[in-house]
């Protein structure tokens, strides 16, 4: 058996070096030119990481999809409320002018109270809105 002699000890760790730092050789950036042909893509902060343009009927935030849409979801929204008759939507940019046609017969308090619920319900389920309600009928 061959006795390792100190030229064959520093030959055998000079190529066990070498072997261990190929595969991690290409992983380092350079701080100049990238010569490859692909580029880094970064997302917008969004939690939807690209996919907006993919599903363009995400909401977002001072955007309206479609007022004819809003305005059917804004009605069908409060006329399950409890004296509420019917409504009118008006729309105005990101402000939505809701008027409440209350039941007959409502005192005011009642209609206090279902003009805050409708103020209540729309402002939460249409937060890209600046919602102005009012009240008309209801005596």
């Amino acid at each position: 058996m061959l006795k390792p002699t100190g030229f064959r000890l520093n030959m055998l760790l000079a190529a066990a070096l070498l072997a261990a730092s190929l595969p991690i050789a290409g992983c380092g950036v350079s701080g100049g030119s990238n010569s490859s042909s692909i580029k880094q893509q970064s997302y917008a902060d969004d939690g939807l990481l690209g996919r907006t343009s993919s599903y363009p009927r995400i909401p977002g935030r001072h955007m309206a999809l479609n007022y004819d849409n809003d305005f059917k979801m804004m009605s069908t929204t409060i006329k399950n409320l409890n004296g509420v008759a019917g409504s009118q939507v008006t729309f105005n940019g990101a402000d939505a002018y809701v008027t409440v046609k209350l039941k007959p017969g409502l005192d005011a308090k009642q209609r206090q109270t279902v003009e805050s619920q409708a103020t209540t319900v729309l402002r939460f389920n249409f937060p890209r809105y600046n919602i102005h309600v009012s009240t008309v009928g209801g005596r």
